[in-house]
């Protein structure tokens, strides 16, 4: 079990995350899990200390240090940036989670994460999604370089200079259902509006939507 006093970086997963793990009995099997932007380890960390075998990856070498140290040699961490698809991997995975990462890269990028995942999942895996929607309060404060895709100037949110993609929740369903090969019927869908502080200001009007499922077919 890893230990929380020692962790580096964030030491909780992300809340709809934790419902997600225990409402499907995840506390209750093991299996192999991929976090595609996974930061330091925190989500892991959940799967990882139930048993389960854990691989992610992320673009910031400094948070995948951290992620070594805090699971110490015990999870699989590749640096590799999403904007150019997945990095070689081994499936087969029971679960991928994709929580607030994927808005960073474009969204042909999404596409082709989501294309590329088919083969490395199992028929049945489970997946978990947080996107950031239209109505979030970094919607077009910053450069347009695309509908809906904007290079922020919001250094209040600590994403100054980053490409933040606005989703709808149609629009989320549909790339899942064509690119994942999910059934509508088999997604949970959930908004979340909600004020955030960061470095001592409260930034407002954070707008997240999150969809979770099963695959609801055996993938080629």
């Amino acid at each position: 079990m890893l230990d929380l006093t020692r962790q580096r970086g964030l030491k909780y997963p992300d809340e709809f995350l934790l419902r997600f793990f225990f409402i499907h009995n995840s506390h209750k099997r093991t299996g192999r899990v991929l976090e595609l932007g996974c930061g330091n380890g925190n989500n892991l960390a959940l799967y990882h200390t139930y048993g389960w075998e854990v691989v992610g990856v992320d673009v910031n070498a400094q948070s995948l240090q951290s992620a070594a140290i805090n699971f110490e040699g015990r999870g699989k961490f590749l640096h590799h940036d999403l904007s150019q698809g997945l990095p070689p991997l081994n499936g087969p995975f029971d679960v991928v989670l994709m929580p607030a990462s994927l808005y960073y890269v474009p969204q042909g990028a999404l596409v082709r994460c989501l294309k590329e995942l088919c083969p490395l999942l199992c028929s049945g895996a489970l997946f978990y999604i947080r996107m950031r929607l239209r109505d979030d309060y970094r919607y077009g404060r910053g450069r347009q370089i695309a509908p809906h895709s904007f290079i922020l100037d919001t250094p209040e949110t600590g994403e100054a200079g980053c490409l933040n993609v606005f989703y709808s929740e149609e629009e989320l369903k549909t790339l899942l259902e064509s690119h994942l090969g999910v059934m509508g019927q088999n997604l949970t869908v959930l908004r979340c509006r909600f004020d955030n502080v960061r470095a001592g200001r409260v930034v407002p009007d954070n707008s997240d939507v999150i969809i979770w499922g099963k695959l609801s077919r055996a993938l080629i």
